[in-house]
């Protein structure tokens, strides 16, 4: 009887997958969003200037839990006071803010101090993906044939999700939270040749952003293609909901959600170092974004002028 009285003092709770860490002095106030599934943070910081103190408490956060990539979004004037401390300025997410862009910074928790950046060879990959995937997608109808695409429920598509990591069958979208207080929903896809997927938006009514998650990764043509029709019809969906813009995260040399989100409206506006988790590889990442709407009532900027506008601003923060 005592032998079990002691095996039951020591059992404890399971850690949560995603939880808040909230950290607080004099000048300084942020949370962690830890999320143990990806091995991943996102930094959500309430007050300005990004102090050593800041860097101190994600690092050894990150360094216990095993996490390997760290990252914010945050205003344009925020950003040089997080590469100071040695985070890196690795993308943007057009209205992000409704009527502002957020400007993602990451870093990746190492032994060294600085972080790592994306290398030549992953930009050049990047942009080998990126021509061979745009060959691809215009050749995708609209709309796409042959595929059904519905709304469904969060058990439905949580079972789904947890099947799939559970049997590694090329896990991609985790289906955690990214933001605080955020809403949530899911489409599944079905066709003929191809296993059913889920894809899920979690978006910001007061922010007007959303995140898009694929849960499995396509494989061939028909994948690509029923992914396709969801990201498309998720499209329509978050326009009607006044959803400024839409932004999501795949490795730079997967060519299938490189055409996916192409064929989608989406383009490339950031790289980041070991930005992705895909069927437990971590990889550097294109961060892919699409514009849905103009806050100010205008339409929809145009792809292609859009993304001169960004390369134009890198290129002046750069200077």
């Amino acid at each position: 009887m005592a032998k079990a009285r002691a095996v039951t003092a020591v059992a404890k709770e399971p850690e949560p997958i995603v939880e808040e860490m909230h950290f607080r002095s004099d000048n300084a106030f942020l949370c962690l969003l830890l999320n143990r599934r990806t091995k991943a943070i996102r930094v959500i910081d309430f007050r300005a200037g990004a102090l050593p103190a800041k860097r101190l408490f994600i690092q050894s956060v990150a360094q216990r839990e095993g996490v390997e990539k760290v990252l914010l979004l945050v205003e344009k004037d925020e950003v040089s006071s997080w590469t100071r401390v040695g985070f890196v300025r690795e993308g943007t997410v057009p209205g992000f803010y409704k009527r502002s862009d957020g400007h993602l910074v990451g870093c990746v928790i190492g032994e060294r101090t600085a972080s790592v950046e994306v290398s030549e060879d992953a930009l050049k990959t990047a942009e080998r993906t990126i021509a061979a995937a745009r060959k691809i997608a215009d050749g995708i109808d609209e709309p796409v044939k042959g595929m059904t695409v519905k709304e469904t429920d969060k058990e439905t598509a949580e079972e789904a999700r947890d099947e799939v990591w559970l049997k590694k069958e090329n896990q991609y979208g985790a289906f955690d939270a990214f933001g605080r207080d955020a809403a949530r929903m899911y489409v599944e896809v079905t066709g003929k040749r191809i296993k059913t997927n889920y894809i899920s938006a979690e978006f910001q009514d007061c922010f007007g952003h959303s995140l898009i998650e694929i849960l499995r990764a396509p494989k061939n043509e028909q994948d690509v293609l029923g992914v396709v029709a969801a990201l498309r019809w998720l499209n329509e969906y978050l326009k009607a909901k006044e959803i400024v813009s839409a932004f999501a995260f795949a490795p730079v040399d997967n060519l299938e959600l490189a055409t996916a989100f192409l064929a989608a409206g989406f383009r490339k506006t950031g790289l980041l170092a070991k930005g992705v988790l895909l069927a437990d590889k971590r990889s550097d990442a294109i961060l892919w974004t699409r514009k849905l709407a103009d806050p100010s009532g205008g339409s929809e900027t145009p792809a292609d002028e859009e993304e001169k506008g960004a390369d134009d601003e890198d290129e002046k923060e750069d200077e």
